[in-house]
């Protein structure tokens, strides 16, 4: 009875590695400058099928994001993200299956220090969670921008 577990482990390094993770699908959907003296308004707008996993990156500055809003495809709006990125740091926000139909995303961000601060957003849309490889950077975004003027 002990040595069956080993039998198993033993098939599978013969037969090859019968288990093998599936490759992420990753998307580099696009990038966005934003401006240091006011929040910029952007708006994500056409996903290529579910999405498991959005990533944002501070690419050259500290980024303050207002607000991350994700709306899915039954109208539901979340919250999913406010706070502080530092430079070159970045987000991700994990769907589960069900929740995973998104028919956009809106964030209000500004730069802490230099205008032109950029933000690139990822989207995993099937397989593992590997965010370490290169992101197909080929993909155009579908995005609109909004500079909104604080009130004084």
């Amino acid at each position: 009875m002990r040595a069956f577990p080993f039998v198993v482990v033993g098939a599978l390094l013969c037969s090859g590695g019968a288990i093998v993770p599936a490759k992420a699908d990753i998307h580099q959907l696009g990038d966005v400058n934003v401006s240091s003296d006011h929040y910029t308004h952007v708006s994500w707008s056409r996903f290529d099928g579910p999405v498991l996993r959005l990533r944002l990156l501070a690419a050259n500055d500290t980024v303050d994001c207002e607000h991350v809003l994700v709306t899915y495809q039954d109208g539901t709006v979340h919250d999913v993200f406010s706070g502080v990125m530092p430079r070159d740091s970045m987000e991700t926000i994990r769907f589960t299956e069900g929740d995973s139909h998104l028919r956009n995303i809106d964030f209000a961000c500004k730069a802490a220090h230099r205008d032109g601060a950029r933000i690139i957003l990822s989207a995993v849309s099937a397989g593992d969670d590997d965010f370490d490889h290169d992101i197909d950077a080929s993909q155009p975004a579908h995005l609109r921008t909004e500079a909104v003027t604080p009130v004084r």
